[in-house]
């Protein structure tokens, strides 16, 4: 219970960073888009494809990590046109 506080804390100061920083301009959106997509790579190869590859066959393996870099490929199609 306590992990999920700290958790529930995080999110509502980086909403609150969030919203300090909406008045900063390109900037603060140069530093803060990296981090966050780093974050979202981070529990995708860290935590998620360890699980992936122990629990499925060689097929649905391979079907789940070309999802997975197609999710980074929209990040990176998003940060391009954004």
């Amino acid at each position: 219970m306590l992990l999920q506080l700290l958790t529930a804390v995080a999110a509502v100061a980086g909403a609150a960073c969030s919203l300090l920083a909406e008045g900063s301009g390109a900037g603060a959106v140069s530093g803060i888009l990296p981090f966050t997509a780093g974050g979202f790579i981070y529990l995708g190869t860290v935590s998620v494809l360890p699980e992936i590859l122990k629990n499925s066959g060689p097929g649905q393996a391979v079907l789940q990590l070309l999802a997975l870099l197609a999710g980074v490929g929209m990040m990176l199609l998003i940060a391009h046109y954004e």
